[in-house]
């Protein structure tokens, strides 16, 4: 005849209770903070990735906004050289307008050397950009 107190019964319960302490202990907590972590990095480089490419957006609207400019002055000065040729005396005009085109041809050849020299320059840097992005996405370094 079984009591209520039952030895065994207690043994039981006392029994799954340090089995469950220890399994919480040294197995569940441990792949709960690894799970933890895992997710704090996965949250961290998706971050860093986003502020790398508006950073890298940023700086492709500057250099557009900076061709923009330089076309734009080289375009003001074509014009004022122009206006000036035309308020000078008809002996003088011809002279003026084939000044003008120099300078607009030298205006042409230099800001095509500046477009040229500014496309390479971010050429050569691409690489760059795209192994420092790559790194910090995968948390690595590119061999």
């Amino acid at each position: 005849m079984l009591s209520f107190p039952d030895w065994t019964f207690l043994f039981q319960i006392a029994l799954f209770l340090f089995l469950w302490n220890f399994l919480r202990r040294f197995l569940f907590e441990p792949n709960f903070n690894v799970l933890k972590s895992r997710d704090e990095r996965s949250a961290g480089a998706l971050k860093e990735a986003s502020t790398i490419k508006a950073e890298v957006e940023a700086m492709g609207e500057q250099y557009r906004t900076r061709l923009t400019e330089a076309r734009t002055g080289a375009s003001q000065q074509v014009d004022l050289i122009y206006k000036e040729a035309e308020t000078e005396a008809q002996s003088v005009i011809d002279a003026a307008r084939t000044e003008a085109m120099i300078i607009v041809a030298q205006m042409r050849n230099n800001l095509q050397q500046e477009i040229s020299e500014a496309r390479r320059a971010l050429g050569e840097r691409t690489d760059d950009f795209s192994r420092e992005i790559a790194q910090k996405l995968l948390g690595r370094s590119l061999t």
